[in-house]
């Protein structure tokens, strides 16, 4: 296999999954394996964030307030209109029902710490931006960057998942750091920028500044992640599976080395 068949831009998506699992990353990003199926939480993550991007829209920006019963009607219309037949549900003693009232609580938790009145100065939503650290091309998505004064700049990311980062884990993180690089490399005045991860699921936030110098280590661990993927590179079986519980959350039972047959669980209701 050439290093040519490797993506020359690379995300968080594709550098977390290579880390979770080699072979999901070659079927997924090399072999070009993409399929519909998506986890219950998958799904409902989703449909979270597009209310939020719905909320913080331009056009909604210019509005006095927005109401709850507004936000809950959006994400009940998302939820209807994206509803599709390659849903799974890992949690066999769970169904669909549940990861909606999770959605709604995320909404609820939000809602309830920024509204009605959602006045943050907003500078943009899904910032889509391309980057290169070292020798290689990178590219984000930010859920939401503001700028709440001329300088001064805050990366904003929503999380759905049950469990909060401490402090110190989020220090560590490299999806918020590759944003920070992301940010400084595109905006013209960047004094300080702060990274901000919003917990939707028990309404908590957790914000941090990066040293130059915890930049300069996030940097060095980036650039030693995508070299370990260029090095699998020379040969498709250096991209073994590495199988865990997240084997669950996995459609590509059939494509991959270490499963048989498709993911038994079941599809949602």
């Amino acid at each position: 296999m050439s290093k040519k068949t490797s993506s020359n831009t690379f995300s968080y998506s594709q550098l977390s999954s290579f880390k979770n699992c080699p072979q999901q990353y070659k079927i997924t990003y090399l072999d070009g394996v993409r399929k519909s199926n998506e986890s219950i939480e998958a799904f409902m993550g989703k449909r979270v964030h597009e209310v939020l991007e719905w909320l913080y829209s331009e056009e909604n920006r210019l509005k006095p307030f927005i109401t709850f019963d507004g936000l809950c009607q959006t994400f009940d219309n998302l939820w209807v209109d994206h509803w599709h037949k390659e849903i799974h549900i890992a949690d066999t003693h769970k169904n669909s029902d549940y990861y909606y009232s999770i959605g709604k609580r995320c909404l609820s938790n939000y809602y309830s710490r920024y509204g009605p009145t959602f006045d943050q100065r907003v500078e943009d939503i899904e910032v889509d931006l391309k980057f290169t650290i070292g020798d290689h091309n990178f590219r984000g998505i930010i859920d939401r960057l503001d700028q709440p004064e001329p300088g001064k700049w805050i990366v904003h990311d929503y999380k759905t998942s049950k469990r909060p980062k401490t402090e110190r884990q989020a220090l560590n993180d490299i999806q918020l750091a590759l944003y920070q690089i992301a940010v400084e490399q595109n905006f013209g005045k960047v004094d300080e920028i702060s990274l901000s991860w919003h917990f939707l699921r028990i309404g908590s936030e957790v914000t941090i500044l990066h040293t130059p110098e915890q930049l300069e280590i996030l940097k060095k661990k980036l650039i030693k992640m995508v070299d370990k993927i260029y090095n699998c590179l020379d040969n498709e079986n250096n991209f073994i599976p590495k199988e865990s519980i997240l084997c669950h959350w996995c459609y590509l039972w059939e494509e991959c080395n270490a499963k048989v047959g498709p993911n038994p669980v079941k599809r949602a209701d």
